[in-house]
């Protein structure tokens, strides 16, 4: 790889990192709730896959089971997700959001995009679409 490759790779790992980092720091204390990083990405987890088996967040959050078992204990004592049977293997437990589950949801996306929005007013129209455009090349290559 070229000097110039690597020190511009350098650069855009630094700074998409940092970015990443105090985007969510920003994020999350504009909550203002009692959930915790990993609790809202375990709801954002369950949105996603749909009521899946507590073994499958498991995987996908790259814990053990015991370790989702306790986070989820504590989702469902403070009203955001359920368990319940699967209904033609009862051995099988899922985990489905409440209401309340998914309000939160709403709200940090909400969050999310108002605190994207004013960072992203810092740029001009056309540096807007320059990195747009520029990570959806990325996005397209991987």
């Amino acid at each position: 790889m070229d000097e110039m490759l690597l020190a511009y790779t350098d650069r855009f790992r630094t700074a998409f990192e940092l970015t990443h980092r105090k985007l969510g720091q920003t994020v999350f204390a504009k909550l203002e709730s009692d959930l915790t990083m990993p609790q809202f990405f375990m709801l954002y987890m369950i949105r996603k896959e749909g009521a899946p088996k507590q073994s499958q967040l498991a995987d996908k959050m790259g814990v053990k089971p015991s370790a989702i078992t306790v986070m989820i204990d504590r989702l469902v004592q403070s009203g955001h997700v359920i368990r319940k049977h699967h209904e033609t293997d009862r051995r099988i437990v899922l985990v489905e959001l409440t209401e309340l589950g998914e309000e939160v949801l709403k709200k940090a996306e909400k969050v999310h995009k108002e605190v994207t929005a004013s960072g992203m007013s810092q740029l001009s129209l056309e540096e807007m679409r320059i990195m747009v455009e520029a990570f959806e090349k990325l996005a397209a290559y991987y």
